[in-house]
């Protein structure tokens, strides 16, 4: 009498999962696996999510997916390559992960272990900022920070992706992506006071890079905004910029804390 074999079914599944582009369907079957068997299933399947993540949009190889490739089967290869990572500090070092997997998946993947992701992913950026592909996903820390999975950052790496990373955009994307996580804008931001900037990412380098037409940057637009909603003060804010121009950095990030602490005067709070 022939016995169903529970493991085989479940890496068909699997397969088939990743073959039609289901992230979600792959991740709700191995999930709940131990990471022995989670990581069996995944490195039976890592040929076909390579397969997939190395080949143009719209093509098509029966041997790996079904029809035409679309970033629904990336994502699904994206799981794939964490699952059958060595653990979570291996699974961190994996780079290129689309934001969906990165800020959805991995907490049901690695509930208990999104800190190594944080740290390894701050120092990366750190190292690193303007590597785009490496750098894909990482703000996903910034919403797990947002829904209490884990407190907000606090790495210089961390800090820097924030204010340069996060938004890549203008200084009114960065405050809505502030309001959007209010979790972090006495928490995280407060830090750029704090840390030193690096080759690439800083608040200056932010406000040279980032300006759009109206002028609206970090400096000129979002401290601002932040002051007359309430959050930080200007009193604060002199401390903080005294506290700033104390640590040891570039004088392009020193001309940037003194224009700030020189514009306090103009800075009025909620009401004024």
């Amino acid at each position: 009498m022939n016995h169903p074999d529970p493991a085989g079914s479940t890496l068909e599944n699997a397969r088939s999962a990743l073959r039609e582009g289901q992230a979600h369907i792959l991740l709700e079957i191995v999930e709940t696996l131990p990471l022995t068997a989670r990581r069996r299933i995944g490195r039976a399947l890592i040929p076909s999510a390579r397969a997939a993540l190395a080949a143009p949009g719209g093509a098509e190889d029966p041997d790996h997916w079904n029809g035409e490739l679309d970033s629904h089967h990336g994502d699904a290869a994206d799981v794939v390559r964490l699952i059958a990572a060595s653990g979570p500090a291996a699974a961190a070092k994996l780079n290129t992960l689309d934001l969906r997997v990165a800020r959805d998946m991995l907490p049901r993947l690695f509930p208990g272990d999104l800190p190594v992701f944080v740290e390894e992913w701050s120092t990366r950026f750190a190292r690193r900022p303007r590597a785009v592909d490496a750098n894909r996903g990482i703000e996903a820390m910034f919403d797990w920070a947002h829904r209490d999975l884990l407190p907000p950052p606090t790495q210089q790496g961390a800090v820097l992706a924030l204010i340069s990373w996060a938004p890549q955009s203008s200084g009114a994307h960065l405050l809505r992506y502030l309001e959007a996580r209010p979790v972090l804008i006495r928490t995280t931001l407060p830090l750029l006071f704090q840390v030193p900037g690096v080759k690439g990412a800083s608040a200056a380098q932010t406000d040279e890079s980032n300006l759009d037409r109206h002028g609206h940057g970090l400096r000129t637009y979002v401290i601002p905004a932040l002051v007359r909603q309430g959050h930080w003060s200007v009193e604060e804010l002199g401390r903080w910029c005294a506290d700033a121009l104390r640590v040891p950095r570039s004088e392009y990030e020193y001309r940037w804390f003194r224009a700030l602490r020189e514009g306090l005067a103009h800075l009025h709070g909620p009401g004024a």
